[in-house]
């Protein structure tokens, strides 16, 4: 008699029952072999009803129906369900059918049988004694844990008939091609962002204004009280202060930058840019008892290109002349003279020209570093005087499941570090996880240098299904030693499975 092995696993249920319908796919197994001598003939048929997947579960069902004479008196007949799908082979629990001798036989033989030989012997999940004059019918269902290797598999039955004399006659036949498989959503990746801890940084900072000052015609002397003259110091004091103000500040330079119109000589006018200049450079100095060393002092004899960014943002007469005037290759004294010629020279003298004379400053300074508890409590007064790591620490300080920590890294530091790598990626980062890919994606856009930045980029196209450029920037992230980019490219690997069976 063969064994055949059972794997413990398997829930198997069996019931008789006399009256079924035939269902899908049949399989008859004529039996007329000349087995002994007796005059045998009948037939058994194997009636599919079901191999799908149920929930975390492969279901198999199928009917059996066994024909009066089916099995000879002194003779056994097996049938053994087999899953096949490539390497994958299992044997399902086996069903026996009993000639009447062969069913007194193995009666016997249990009762004499050792201890040993019982311990080893595994039973059949239905076991069938032929009547010679009954038909028998059965239903074999069997669960077993679901695998992926099951969704491409065959089931096959294995039919064996032993015969009286001990005689083996084997055949195989194939039930079901593929495995009915249960709706599925499409599988989501659970992928993982990759933040940068930012770098600690010397901290320089910058006060930026224009003063557009009143000077007496042919001077470059500065009148406190001459015209506008109040208003436009009274802008730089106030820069000055908030500065020299803050006590963690140090003022590290100045740069002074003086601006005229394109009216009169150009010789003359680039003379008046830098004197006026200087003269601001003096009234600061003076004003505020600074160090020459401090200043840096530029000029620009006509300013043509703010010219051209007032004229281009005007609503002015004869603008695209004026505009091509600008744009030409004449020296700066024939272009004045060609805008004289024109009717609308006057509305520049009147509303351009003014705009045009000024001078721009810039007050460089240092700030000093900020332990953490510092660094949280000037948040909500200077944050601007934080580094991008202090900003990251109090940050951490919250905890990453906390509000503040997401708008810190989200909002706070990409609004005064906008072109930092670092700074965009980590917002982008916990933009993902905020289900905000595209968001995310604009911002990863704008720093495409960093390992980082590529593990991030490779998850949204993940989530997009842009599999294969997921997969070339994942790949890219790993080799620059993002660790979670191993982690992303299983995923990946997931996700592709999913996609390949679904289709």
């Amino acid at each position: 008699m063969k064994i055949i092995r059972k794997d413990k696993n398997y829930k198997v249920e069996g019931n008789f029952r006399y009256s079924m319908s035939f269902i899908a796919f049949m399989v008859f197994f004529i039996i007329s072999l000349p087995l002994s001598a007796q005059d045998y003939k009948g037939a058994v048929a194997v009636d599919i009803v079901d191999f799908a997947e149920r929930n975390d579960s492969l279901f198999i069902s199928f009917d059996i129906k066994v024909e009066s004479n089916a099995v000879p008196n002194c003779s056994g007949m097996y049938f053994t369900p087999e899953l096949r799908n490539g390497k994958h082979t299992v044997d399902l629990p086996y069903v026996q059918l009993n000639g009447k001798t062969r069913a007194k036989i193995n009666s016997r033989w249990f009762m004499v049988a050792s201890d040993e030989w019982l311990s080893r012997y595994d039973a059949p999940e239905i076991i069938v004694n032929a009547n010679k004059f009954t038909d028998e019918f059965m239903r074999y269902q069997v669960y077993l844990p679901y695998e992926n290797w099951m969704d491409n598999a065959r089931l096959y039955l294995r039919q064996e008939l032993v015969g009286c004399r001990g005689q083996v006659n084997m055949y195989t036949y194939k039930l079901s091609d593929r495995v009915k498989l249960a709706p599925r959503a499409p599988y989501e990746v659970q992928s993982l962002v990759a933040l940068v801890a930012p770098q600690a940084e010397v901290k320089t900072r910058n006060r930026q204004g224009s003063a557009f000052l009143d000077f007496q015609v042919g001077r470059s002397a500065i009148l406190p009280d001459f015209r506008r003259n109040p208003v436009e110091l009274g802008k730089i004091n106030d820069a000055f202060l908030e500065v020299m103000g803050d006590q963690d500040a140090q003022i590290t330079g100045l740069f002074i930058e003086g601006y005229a119109s394109p009216e009169g000589k150009y010789a003359s006018n680039e003379k008046l840019a830098r004197d006026r200049a200087v003269a601001l450079k003096e009234y600061i100095k003076n004003h505020y008892l600074l160090a020459e060393n401090l200043f840096t002092v530029r000029s620009v004899g006509e300013d043509w290109v703010g010219l051209k960014t007032k004229i281009e943002e005007s609503t002015i007469a004869q603008k695209d002349q004026i505009l091509a005037i600008i744009d030409s290759s004449a020296e700066p004294d024939a272009k004045e003279a060609r805008l004289k010629g024109l009717s609308s020279y006057s509305s520049l003298l009147r509303d351009v020209f003014p705009e045009l004379r000024r001078v721009e400053y810039q007050i460089d300074y240092s700030v000093r570093s900020y332990s953490t508890t510092e660094a949280r409590q000037l948040m909500s007064t200077n944050p601007e005087n934080l580094s991008h790591l202090e900003l990251y620490s109090v940050a951490l300080e919250y905890g990453k499941e906390s509000p503040e920590y997401k708008k810190i890294i989200i909002e706070t530091i990409p609004k005064y570090f906008d072109s930092d790598p670092v700074a965009l990626n980590n917002a982008a980062a916990l933009l993902i996880e905020n289900g905000e890919e595209n968001t995310a994606l604009r911002l990863l856009e704008k720093a495409p240098a960093l390992p980082e930045v590529w593990n991030n980029l490779g998850i949204v196209y993940m989530i997009r299904g842009e599999l294969d450029k997921a997969e070339d920037l994942l790949n890219q992230a790993s080799i620059g030693g993002v660790a979670e980019a191993a982690h992303n490219l299983t995923e990946l690997a997931k996700k592709k499975e999913d996609e390949l069976k679904r289709r």
